[in-house]
């Protein structure tokens, strides 16, 4: 009995190589799609966004230690209506003093027509997500894709030379 599926020299076959390929290759793509998404979010929240003056009102802070990273909630008020955003980002202990004491005024870029959609206006809180999300896809779907190429070309002239010593 035979199979379709040519065997390589270390029993990979042709339709699992192809396989590997296209599931990593369809998730990187996957992550590109998200991180154009972010990055249109973050544009057009930069671009079209307004700033209003908030206050920070409280630390959520991600452990117990005097050294916990932590996020600010801040209260911004738009059109008389006060809104309380979370922002998206952590930030080290000591901007708990320094940028984000409670009580103090940060000012907060938001989304005219919805203004719960907002961050602390800056350029780093604001690209962030897009741009370690954008640079690790990039670079893991390189890696990984130059991997892959190597290790079959290396098992397929293993495969060769196996098959060579074997009808010598």
């Amino acid at each position: 009995m035979g199979t379709s599926n040519h065997l390589s020299g270390t029993g990979s076959t042709l339709l699992n190589r192809l396989g590997w390929f296209l599931g990593l290759n369809i998730i990187w793509l996957l992550l590109a799609l998200f991180t154009a998404w972010l990055g249109w979010r973050s544009y057009t929240l930069s671009s079209n966004g307004n700033v209003a003056e908030g206050t920070v009102v409280r630390l959520l802070e991600d452990g117990p230690a005097f050294d916990a990273d932590f996020y600010p909630v801040v209260e911004f008020e738009v059109d008389g209506k006060t809104y309380t955003v979370q922002s998206q980002n952590n930030y080290r202990w000591w901007n708990r003093y320094m940028r984000f004491p409670v009580g103090g005024q940060v000012a907060v870029r938001y989304e005219v027509g919805n203004p719960e959609n907002a961050e602390i206006n800056s350029w780093w809180d604001l690209w962030n997500e897009t741009i370690i999300l954008g640079v690790f896809t990039i670079v893991a779907a390189f890696t990984i894709n130059v991997y892959l190429r190597f290790r079959w070309r290396s098992q397929g002239a293993a495969s060769v030379h196996a098959a060579n010593a074997r009808s010598l």
